[in-house]
């Protein structure tokens, strides 16, 4: 026994001296599940690339209801003008910002669908408080685990260690379940062992990795089955890494734009690792003053990431699996303020792009009289969060309901938005 419980101190101390200096994306109650990890994961058919406006999208400038005159009355600076807005062949109301391109093609080949007026009541309009509401999957934050990852939590892994990935050296907070999470990837090569700090000899890295080492080998199984689980897990990890590390250039920097980013991500989950959730983050949305110019840029960037994801979609063997998603925390006011930026508010469109999608409008553009706005003067939501989420989880993802993810059901008000073209 004593032999036993020295390799379980072995291996328990380089697993969490491997936690310390590289992302986790396993915890203690997932350990079991990934002991038949050895064989290759299972092909899944459905994938999911999050794109995250952080910092709060001015929603109004971007789906731009040009057709009201409230909109130009309460913005004089910074309005669209009415001329550059980019048409939508269903409506004479809203049109796309004239730097959204490539996102107005795919909406004219029917695959993108607009969600319009999405938030959820009682809005939190703190950066924090609000992106938790939003990557929890609960308004009332309730829930310490995030949505993406409460349905890791409920779905088997089919041999896969590594089913979700955040492009960047951060893991946020809608890729953690209660027992599995999902990893962050900040490039290719920046995925391994104590970030190359093993090589150096007498480091403490190098001896965490000495420890490591021998417990990525295959052993006979010890009788213990805790102590073959985190064999099992050790051996799991090396083979994510090498696996990983083989999809791109290890010497290469990481990627810096977005378009990159959603490239990276596209790789990933494109790949036979089994990954099913992809990550990428686009910040600096949070414009108080002088917006026009750098929400211009942003919505450029946005634009050239959609574009890109359309584009490694048309190279993949299965283009029709592929489902891109934006959030953001919140929208902006109504009204500019007096520096011509726009403060937080609240509702806000949602894009949802890809071949599965069944284009055109969902939901509908929040009115804009004194009267329909809230008492703070924001936008009052038309589609709540939540009903987005529930048919990604219950018509594209399948595996878990909404029910059990989310908590939600019809009895609550709360329904699918039908902008996918078939149910699983």
């Amino acid at each position: 026994m004593n032999t036993t419980r020295r390799r379980f101190l072995q291996l328990s101390g380089a697993l969490a001296g491997y936690g310390i200096l590289s992302p986790v994306w396993m915890r203690v109650g997932a350990l079991a599940s990934v002991a038949d990890a050895a064989g290759p994961p299972a092909a899944t058919t459905r994938k999911v690339l999050v794109l995250v406006l952080d910092g709060g999208n001015d929603g109004l400038n971007t789906v731009v209801p040009y057709g009201l005159g409230d909109y130009y009355a309460k913005r004089p600076s910074i309005a669209i003008p009415a001329s550059r807005v980019l048409p939508l062949a269903d409506s004479h109301q809203v049109g796309l910002h004239p730097n959204l391109a490539r996102l107005h093609a795919l909406y004219t080949q029917r695959q993108v669908a607009v969600v319009q007026g999405v938030g959820y009541d009682n809005p939190d309009l703190s950066h924090f408080g609000s992106m938790d509401v939003w990557q929890s999957g609960s308004p009332t934050h309730q829930q310490s685990s995030g949505w993406l990852g409460r349905y890791l939590d409920l779905t088997p892994d089919r041999g896969s260690v590594v089913r979700a990935v955040s492009i960047g050296s951060t893991l946020p907070k809608i890729l953690v379940g209660d027992a599995k999470s999902g990893v962050a990837i900040p490039s290719f090569g920046g995925f391994t062992f104590y970030d190359g700090l093993d090589v150096k000899k007498g480091s403490e890295a190098y001896r965490l990795h000495e420890a490591f080492a021998p417990s990525t080998r295959a052993t006979p199984a010890s009788g213990d089955p805790v102590v073959d689980a985190l064999a099992a897990a050790d051996r799991a990890a090396v083979a994510a890494v090498h696996a990983v590390n083989s999809l791109g250039d290890t010497t290469a920097a990481p990627p810096q734009t977005a378009s990159d980013k959603v490239s990276m991500a596209m790789t990933l989950l494109s790949s036979k690792l089994g990954i099913d959730v992809a990550l990428v983050s686009v910040t600096g949305f949070d414009e108080h003053a002088a917006e026009q110019a750098g929400h211009d840029s942003l919505l450029s960037q946005l634009d050239a990431a959609i574009g890109r994801f359309a584009d490694e979609v048309s190279r993949s063997a299965h283009p029709e699996s592929y489902l891109l998603v934006t959030i953001s925390e919140f929208g902006r006011r109504a009204e500019e303020n007096g520096s011509r930026g726009t403060d937080h508010g609240t509702a806000a469109p949602q894009f949802v792009v890809g071949r599965g999608v069944a284009g055109g409008l969902y939901g509908a553009q929040p009115g804009l009289r004194p009267s329909q706005l809230d008492a703070n003067g924001n936008l009052v939501r038309t589609v709540e969060y939540r009903e987005v989420y529930s048919t990604i989880l219950d018509h594209w993802l399948g595996g878990a309901s909404s029910a059990d993810v989310l908590g939600v059901s019809s009895a609550d008000g709360l329904h699918p938005v039908p902008f996918l073209r078939t149910a699983t």
